[in-house]
């Protein structure tokens, strides 16, 4: 088998590990900034100590945008992980002889895979936009 193929998927296997990684920490972060958001608004303000109040406001106040932000970074590296993964794939069509096991999908069936890693954040991000501009 060609080594350099083999070198090649092993990085893009690596690429697709990060963004699945990634992925998780997305999630993970929003089901903790959510659930923060929900405990702080749910306190009652006989249930709150004065000294808190205005620390609870700005945690309501602030939470989706760190949200927001979470969505953001997560979207700037899949785009540098789907570069990456072009670039690595150009190289290996460069050096794939006929015959040779292709060592990626084609790009319709790629894109449905990336259907998740873009439709969750943009659900989260919908969500989050949906709290602040409600009362």
């Amino acid at each position: 088998m060609n080594e350099q193929l083999t070198a090649l998927r092993s990085r893009i296997e690596h690429e697709d590990n990060l963004v699945n990684q990634r992925l998780s920490w997305l999630v993970g972060s929003q089901a903790f900034l959510l659930t923060a958001f929900a405990i702080s608004l749910n306190g009652g303000p006989e249930l709150k100590p004065p000294a808190y109040a205005s620390a609870n406001h700005a945690l309501v106040a602030l939470l989706p945008f760190a949200g927001m932000a979470c969505i953001l970074i997560l979207w700037l590296t899949l785009a540098g992980a789907l570069w990456s993964m072009a670039a690595l794939r150009a190289q290996a069509d460069k050096i794939t002889q006929p015959g040779e096991f292709p060592i990626h999908s084609r790009r319709p069936i790629r894109w449905l895979g990336f259907a998740a890693p873009f439709a969750i954040p943009a659900v989260f991000l919908a969500l989050w936009l949906v709290l602040l501009t409600r009362p």
